[in-house]
């Protein structure tokens, strides 16, 4: 097919070809016709306009004798009157002469016949049309016409021939002749050109405005932009257009260019047609000696010729490949002749769509191939090319009515110009092939292979063999290899993809089209937890069932399950994000039926782009976690990832940076915050807090600092350098401050560790504080919901003598039942409630309870955030002990913490 449609288009081209000559020839001969007649219209036009000039300034000009008589007599100081009449009375008589006047200075004095213009005499010049007063301005004959001439009793046309009497060139006055229109259009001869049967148009541009004026023309529907044109002044600008009445090309030169045309084309089409018969019976002769009559590819003579043409004409490397297909023998004797013609039959189609550079292809024996391809590779690149063909050669074959496959292996060199001929580059390829198959035997393949399955690589494929026996095994090989791939690779619940799968097919996407666009959609459900707890672990999975039965529309296969209600799609449609993600919200808009239950669901959605948003799987999946990290944070629905998150990531990649050269340099800062004992109204306790300078001369915010650390795995390595300075410092300045207690937070990460009790109690005695100056704090947030494994740890911790707070009291876990329960010593009430107790009294009434809850409890209560005069005294005749907040301190660093308590 795809030669054939090489074929079509090499026919195609031909007669493009050929139209083309012809069309160009046929555009030469207009070309040439058109110059000659344009050439004769030029002459021509140079006649007339010669004449039209001569004839104007001359001949017809019958003002200027009358202005040089004029000259004589104002010389002698000779009266108009006296003169005049008697100099115009012969031009008078001539029947083509309308008017004789003349101007002494800018006054007529004098207006022949008088009977008619006698009235005009003692008129200023400027009274008259403009051509007179241009007339005096250029100081030289002024011709203007047709022009409307009244002379008492009506009007008539006539041309002006207006001529200027100078003396030492000053003007002063000027003799003006009509002439009948008729006379003048006459002795122009411009009939003359209609008759040798060319259009014409005289026309001038009118000085005033610019404006075409028509003069005389032969038609007036005529278009003469493609005219010849000629220009002449007097002084105004005339312009003689002329062009042939039947076109620069008459009907009949058409017709005849058009006949010469397609005689041409008809010649040219003929020879076309010898050259390709010839052409075709000279390659049909070839290929009986250069072919291979089953497949159409060279045979070894045709491919080494073929290949020595191209080193030779070319001069760059060639990528050679040599391809055996094992048991071919033997496989065609069991499928039989129709099978294998088939088989041979479509090997050359298999190629030309598989190679897309220019190649060519031999077939050397029954199951041997070598393929030459002109294009430039890397190591890699021929491995995957080599790979790639390999199983668009494979053969599929039934042996006892089994299913079997043939695969080809393959050898590959780099065929460099000069290196040598063609045919000892191809012995030399083949040589290579077989002392590489001597070396390889079928089991120390096989164990190869489950070697690379072990260190964990995922595109192995075990091999066909034409034994019997080594082919059951690689095909145990290959099912049992499915086998672990489908457990590693699919969530056991749901029987979707997993992480893992998502990377490896994100993976083999990218890798076998590097600028193919795909787009990555998240969806977390929102709040998911509470159907769990408030009905059933089964009814939550129903629900996320019918989650991936909605997914599985727009994504198909592309759908995974990456963590509890968070799932990942990959659309490789071009649509855009923003409506593929209203696509998706449209899909949940509909709420989800388990039995008789219906359950609303709100999705929160992130999407990013390949390559946009990253070049691997997994800077994708990060980008895009980030992406649904942050709309959680920002209580948004959707988050498409761009650069204000890029932002955010290269702003959290600089805080872990730092953090982390801090960490190890022993540079990262810890403050604390003074904290008020009412009662005696002295800073007996201060809390640790963690402070990272961002370079700019400020710091980067606690929670972002430790949530970071979390995220990324070194908050333990955080917590313990905090925990480490903070006792010693408390060890070292403890006493002489004044501070019984210090307070170090503590993350949930932290607690959970294997030994977390005996590592952290390890890591404060190793500073020689007291544990009873200790506070370990941790968030009710945390600890409620690891209440089980943290109240172990806990237990520990006080039994060794640490105090244990509990921090952000209130926040919105808080059951005043359950203090008896915790393994605390004081709770911190967090600022969320302190900062209502003015505003809202059953807040104050809640302060007093949990004040009084606390000390029935032997808790000590500790308000955080007071920041105002108002807020402290209150909370104060609350009855607990402690606070702490701006009202009182800001945190601060060790330094100013030891200046002011010491003051």
């Amino acid at each position: 097919m795809k030669r054939l449609m090489k074929q079509r288009f090499k026919y195609l081209m031909a007669i493009l070809l050929i139209l083309a000559i012809t069309a160009s020839s046929g555009l030469l001969l207009r070309q040439s016709i058109r110059d000659t007649r344009e050439k004769e219209a030029e002459n021509i036009l140079f006649y007339y306009r010669e004449k039209i000039l001569l004839q104007m300034q001359g001949t017809m000009n019958e003002a200027n004798a009358l202005a040089r008589t004029a000259y004589v007599m104002e010389k002698k100081q000779i009266d108009p009157s006296d003169w005049f009449h008697t100099a115009a009375e012969p031009l008078l008589k001539r029947e083509e002469v309308r008017l004789v006047c003349l101007f002494k200075g800018d006054v007529m004095a004098s207006a022949l016949p008088q009977d008619k213009f006698g009235n005009l005499v003692g008129r200023d010049l400027q009274e008259f049309s403009y051509i007179y007063t241009l007339a005096k301005v250029v100081k030289d004959l002024v011709v203007e016409g047709p022009v409307l001439l009244e002379n008492g009793t009506g009007q008539e046309e006539v041309f002006l021939f207006l001529q200027p009497i100078l003396m030492e060139d000053a003007y002063m006055g000027l003799v003006a002749v009509a002439l009948d229109k008729d006379y003048v259009f006459g002795q122009m001869g411009l009939d003359e050109l209609y008759a040798k049967g060319y259009d014409y148009e005289l026309w001038r541009v009118e000085p005033q405005n610019g404006n075409k004026e028509v003069i005389a023309g032969s038609r007036t529907d005529t278009d003469f932009s493609q005219a010849q044109k000629t220009n002449f002044y007097l002084p105004t600008e005339w312009t003689l257009s002329i062009q042939p009445a039947d076109g620069w090309l008459s009907s009949g030169q058409r017709l005849g260019l058009s006949l010469l045309c397609v005689l041409l084309a008809a010649f040219l089409l003929l020879m076309a047609r010898l050259i390709y018969r010839n052409t075709v019976l000279n390659r049909t002769m070839r290929k009986t000696d250069y072919e291979d009559k089953d497949t159409g590819l060279y045979n070894r003579k045709g491919f080494t010729a073929a290949l020595d043409g191209w080193l030779s004409d070319t001069g760059t490397d060639v990528m050679l490949f040599y391809f055996s297909i094992e048991g071919y023998t033997q496989a065609i004797r069991l499928i039989g002749p129709e099978e294998e013609a088939a088989f041979l039959k479509n090997i050359r189609p298999r190629m030309d769509d598989y190679i897309h550079s220019p190649y060519i292809a031999g077939r050397l024996d029954a199951g041997g191939y070598v393929v030459a391809v002109q294009e430039k590779m890397e190591e890699q690149q021929r491995e995957d090319f080599a790979k790639g063909l390999s199983l668009e050669l494979l053969m599929q074959v039934r042996i006892d009515g089994e299913k079997s496959f043939l695969m080809a292996r393959y050898q590959y060199a780099v065929c460099r110009p000069g290196s040598g001929g063609a045919e000892e580059e191809l012995s030399k390829l083949i040589c290579a092939y077989y002392h590489r198959v001597d070396q390889e035997s079928p089991i120390r393949k096989l164990t190869e292979k489950c070697r690379q399955l072990i260190e964990g690589k995922n595109d192995v494929t075990f091999d066909e063999y034409t034994d019997m026996d080594m082919m059951e095994l690689s095909k145990t090989f290959n099912q049992y290899r499915k086998q672990v791939e489908q457990l590693a690779y699919t969530d056991p619940m749901f029987h979707v993809g997993n992480r893992p799968k998502f990377l490896r097919d994100a993976n083999m996407l990218i890798s076998y089209d590097k600028k193919r666009r795909f787009s990555l959609y998240c969806l977390d459900i929102c709040s998911f937890s509470q159907y769990n707890e408030l009905f059933s672990a089964n009814i939550g999975d129903e629900i996320l069932h019918e989650v991936l039965r909605r997914l599985s529309r727009p994504f198909g296969a592309y759908v995974y399950r990456i963590n509890g209600d968070v799932f990942l799609g990959v659309s490789l449609s071009n649509e855009g994000a923003e409506s593929f993600v209203l696509r998706l919200q449209k899909l949940f808009a509909v709420p989800i039926m388990v039995g008789s239950l219906s359950f609303p669901l709100q999705v929160r959605i992130a999407a990013c782009l390949y390559p946009e948003h990253g070049e691997t799987p997994g800077t994708l999946l990060d980008h895009i976690q980030s992406a649904l990290r942050f709309a959680k944070e920002s209580d948004q629905l959707i988050a498409i990832y761009n650069e204000r998150l890029e932002e955010i990531i290269r702003t959290e990649a600089d805080i872990l940076r730092r953090m982390k050269e801090a960490i190890g340099n022993g540079t990262l800062e810890v403050w604390y915050q003074p904290i008020m004992l009412l009662e005696e109204g002295r800073y007996r306790a201060a809390e640790a807090l963690v402070r990272l300078p961002d370079g700019k001369g400020g710091y980067f915010s606690a929670g972002q600092v430790i949530s970071l650390a979390e995220r990324n795995g070194i908050v333990e390595e955080l917590g313990d350098y905090v925990l480490t300075k903070a006792c010693a410092f408390m060890k070292e300045q403890g006493d002489r401050l004044g501070v019984q207690r210090i307070g170090i937070n503590l993350s949930v990460q932290q607690l959970l560790l294997d030994n977390s009790a005996g590592h952290l109690l390890e890591l404060i005695r190793s500073t020689g504080v007291d544990l009873n100056r200790i506070t370990l704090e941790i968030t009710e947030s945390i600890l409620i919901q690891s209440i089980d494994r943290a109240s172990k740890t806990l237990e520990k911790l006080r039994q060794a003598g640490a105090h244990i707070a509990l921090d952000d009291f209130g926040v919105g876990y808080s059951s005043l039942n359950y203090l008896s329960n915790l393994p605390v010593d004081i709770i911190k009430i967090d600022r969320s409630l302190t900062q209502q107790i003015l505003t809202q009294p059953k807040q104050y009434k809640l302060l007093k309870t949990i004040v009084d809850m606390a000390s029935i409890n032997g808790l000590v209560v500790v308000a955080e955030g007071v920041e105002t005069e108002a807020e402290q005294k209150a909370i104060a005749a609350s009855g607990l002990q402690y606070i702490q907040g701006y009202y009182y301190a800001r945190p601060m660093s060790d330094e100013k913490l030891m200046q002011s308590l010491q003051d």
